[in-house]
This record gives structure tokens, sequence and C-alpha cells, in this order.
């Protein structure tokens, strides 16, 4: 969600409720989670980018579901996607880099 849409939607009752100063902090901290959720993302991006160019398996991705992708290889990096295929059947995932937690062999 971007910053501009939850700014948009805030009501003055809110304001009037929560008090201004609160609601500055609130909008302060979300502004500052989504710069950090855009740096992340890049950065496992780069990061993953050394399996794709070595075009060997990566023995385990987590996701944030709680799935777990095994012997999967890197086939291409997009802005916020990754696509992973899957060694033995040739099955294509598409993930969004927020979505992987680690990766490697733990």
């Amino acid at each position: 969600m971007e910053f501009e849409q939850l700014l948009s939607g805030w009501k003055e009752e809110l304001i009037e409720a929560e008090g201004v100063l609160e609601v500055m902090l609130i909008l302060l901290l979300l502004r500052l989670l989504e710069g950090s959720e855009e740096e992340s993302a890049s950065e496992i991006k780069e990061l993953l980018r050394s399996w794709l160019e070595l075009g060997i398996p990566v023995p385990r991705v987590h996701l944030v579901n709680g799935d777990v992708l095994q012997n999967v290889i890197v086939v291409q990096l997009f802005d916020s996607v990754a696509v992973f295929k899957n060694a033995t059947n040739q099955l294509r995932v598409s993930v969004p880099y927020v979505n992987i937690v680690s990766w490697g062999a733990f």
C-alpha cells in the first residue's frame, strides 16, 4: 500500500480521537516500513543473482506462509518477483521477494 493512499484514507475523526502526534507517528512508521521493504527486496534480488549465474539448485527456499521450495533453480529475476524452476519436474513458480524469508541449505 502506498504512503499517499494511506494518508488520503485517514479521516478527520481519527485524528481527533487519536491526537495529531500519534497519527503523525503512525504515518512516519508506515513510511519507514515501506522504504525498508523496497530495500530488502532489492537485497534479496542481488543475493539470488549469484544462484542464477551459477545455475545450481538452491536446496531450500523458505516462504512467509511456511511453504518450502526444495531443490529449485533460479530462472529469472524481475523487479519484484523471482522465478524458480523445480530441478526434477520443470515446474515453474513465481515468488515475490517480500514473500521469501530465507534460502540455502537450512
